[in-house]
C-alpha cells in the first residue's frame, strides 16, 4: 500500500485527517493513547460529519514498536505543540525499511507533517528532520469524547496552506497537498510558510480566549487589543503576518462549519484541552508572543497574562469559560470602575 500516512496524535485535527485519509483509500495509521486509544481500538472511530456519523474501524497503535516503517511513508505530527518534542525525539530515529531490507533512520529519510498551532513546531522537527512540511490547519473539528471526533467541514471537511518549513515550496509539500485534496480538503501550497503560520496565530490568540470566558463584546475588545500587540512584536520579528508573497487562493465557502446532526459545536483547541483535562497549549500561542518580545527588547503584557490564566486553570482543572468579565475589565485598565455596560 503506496504512500501510508503515520497520523501522531489522535484528536481532532489528527483523527480527521486520518478519517478522510482511509475514506479516500490513502494509506493511514492512527497513533493515539490512553482512553482514546483504547476507544478506537474496541469500537472504531465514532466520526461525526454533516451528512450524518459513520464508524470507521482505523488501523491503530499505541506507537513505533508497534508498526514498521516504510520508505515511502509520510509522518504526520498532530499532538498538541506543548508535546510536540516528545513525539518528533520519540519518532526521528526509528528504523525505516526499504523494499531491499536496508535501514535509515526516519529523521534522514521520511518526510514529516506538521498539524499544529503556533511557531515553535517547525523549529523542533527541524533539529532532527531533514524534510519538513509546515500546514495551517483551518478546521472546525472538535474532540471532546474517546474514540469520538465531530468534522463539521461542509461540503469539505477543511482546508489548509502547505509548505516546505522553514519557507518553501517542494516536492514533498506537493504530494501531500495533492493527497490531502484527495481526501476532501482545500489546499494551497505556499512559499513562506512561516508567514500564514503567523497569521494564523492571531487568530489563535483572539479565538482561544473562550477557554477562559464566555462570549462578550469584552472579550472581542480584549482580543483585538492582543492581537494589535501580538501584530507589533511578529513584524518586530521579521514575520509580519500582513504580507505574505502570494494571495490567498482557497474558497472558504468550501469548507464552511456548518451544524452536526446530533452533536453539539465545541470551541477552539484550548478549550477543547480544557474540557478532557488535559494540558493547554497557551506557552506556544501567547507563550510565544511573549518570548518573541523579550527576544526583540519588547513587552507584550496583555499576551502574557492571559497564557498566566490558562496555565493556572489548566493547573487547577478549572472548567473552560469560567472566568469572570471583571477579569477582562481589569486586563483592559477598567480596574477600579465598571466597564462599560455595553460591553458584558
Amino acid at each position: 500500500m503506496p504512500g501510508r500516512y503515520v497520523v501522531v496524535g489522535g484528536g481532532a485535527v489528527g483523527a480527521t485527517v486520518a478519517a478522510q485519509l482511509h475514506l479516500a483509500e490513502i494509506g493511514v495509521v492512527l497513533v493515539a493513547r490512553g482512553a482514546n486509544l483504547a476507544a478506537l481500538r474496541a469500537k472504531g472511530l465514532r466520526y461525526l460529519r454533516p451528512d450524518g456519523p459513520r464508524t470507521l474501524r482505523l488501523p491503530v497503535v499505541a506507537g513505533p514498536d508497534e508498526v514498521t516503517l516504510r520508505s515511502d511513508d509520510v509522518l504526520v505530527v498532530a499532538v498538541k505543540s506543548q508535546d510536540t518534542e516528545a513525539a518528533v525525539a520519540q519518532w526521528a530515529w526509528q528504523p525505516v525499511t526499504d523494499g531491499a531490507g536496508a535501514e535509515t533512520a526516519a529523521a534522514d529519510t521520511l518526510p514529516v507533517v506538521l498539524m499544529q498551532n503556533g511557531l515553535e513546531n517547525a523549529r523542533t522537527a527541524l533539529r532532527r528532520f531533514t524534510r519538513v512540511v509546515d500546514t495551517v490547519v483551518l478546521s472546525g473539528a472538535s474532540h471532546v469524547r474517546p474514540g469520538e471526533v465531530v468534522s463539521p467541514g461542509s461540503p469539505l471537511a477543511g482546508g489548509f496552506y502547505v509548505g516546505d518549513a522553514p519557507s518553501g515550496a517542494g516536492p514533498d509539500s506537493e504530494r501531500v497537498a495533492a493527497d490531502l485534496r484527495s481526501a476532501g480538503f482545500a489546499v494551497q501550497v505556499v512559499p513562506d510558510i512561516a508567514r500564514w503560520k503567523a497569521g494564523k496565530l492571531l487568530g489563535n490568540l483572539y479565538w482561544n480566549l473562550d477557554a477562559l470566558y464566555r462570549r462578550s463584546r469584552l472579550r472581542s475588545r480584549l482580543g483585538d487589543e492582543l492581537v494589535e500587540e501580538a501584530t507589533t512584536v511578529l513584524q518586530a520579528a521579521g514575520l509580519d503576518p500582513h504580507a505574505p508573497t502570494v494571495p490567498d487562493a482557497l474558497d472558504r465557502a468550501s469548507f464552511e462549519t456548518v451544524d452536526v446532526p446530533g452533536a453539539k459545536r465545541g470551541g477552539s483547541s484550548t478549550w477543547q484541552s480544557l474540557a478532557r483535562g488535559r494540558g493547554a497549549e497557551g506557552d506556544y500561542l501567547y507563550g510565544e508572543i511573549a518570548l518573541l518580545a523579550r527576544l526583540h527588547g519588547l513587552r507584550a503584557p496583555l499576551n502574557e497574562a492571559v497564557q498566566t490564566r490558562i496555565a493556572t486553570v489548566a493547573r487547577q482543572g478549572v472548567r473552560p469559560r469560567s472566568l469572570p468579565m471583571s477579569d477582562i475589565a481589569e486586563l483592559l485598565g477598567y480596574s477600579g470602575m465598571a466597564a462599560p455596560l455595553a460591553m458584558l
